[in-house]
């Protein structure tokens, strides 16, 4: 949830007066917005991405772990696991490209984030887990990829918001895209 106050900016969008009144917003405001949320959106999936990958490679372990069937070891799966698709549950994007190039900054950030979740979890190593650590890290994984998901969605209205906002004063007036 948003800190009172907070600077990060996710806090910022999710602040209620972020839209305030579009249509009296100054375009380059606007334009400065909606480029906010953008970048907001691209670091969430980057993140969300990070710890779907993660969570993938637990829950593969634990299948593995419940199966009958001789597996690879998990470091010789990987690959195979985190290109799995759908089967090992990976959701599906808008189908837009990615816009935003995130600042190397940002990726190092997510990076980290990931990171300390995995070492706060203990699960830098699954091999070395019991079922039940397992199981349990795959839900902390799981959840965090839930918050990250819900918090990208609000992004995204509040995105559109913007967009559509801009749709309708380049409408209004084409040449404001050119300007």
């Amino acid at each position: 949830m948003p800190e009172a106050g907070g600077k990060r900016r996710i806090d910022r969008i999710r602040r209620p007066g972020y839209l305030g009144d579009l249509g009296k917003l100054p375009l380059d405001d606007l334009r400065a917005k909606r480029d906010e949320c953008l970048a907001e959106r691209e670091y969430l999936s980057l993140l969300r991405r990070l710890v779907q990958g993660r969570a993938e490679i637990l829950k593969a372990e634990l299948e593995s772990r419940g199966s009958t069937e001789q597996t690879a070891p998990l470091v010789d799966r990987i690959a195979e696991i985190l290109s799995g698709g759908e089967e090992h549950g990976r959701a599906h994007s808008r189908g837009e490209a990615l816009r935003v190039g995130l600042p190397e900054e940002e990726m190092t950030h997510a990076r980290r984030r990931v990171e300390r979740l995995v070492a706060d979890a203990g699960i830098s190593d699954p091999t070395s887990l019991d079922h039940a650590q397992l199981a349990e890290a795959v839900e902390l994984l799981l959840t965090e990829e839930r918050e990250l998901s819900d918090a990208r969605h609000e992004v995204i209205g509040v995105l559109d918001a913007l967009q559509d906002e801009l749709k309708r004063r380049y409408k209004d007036d084409p040449t404001l895209a050119l300007r």
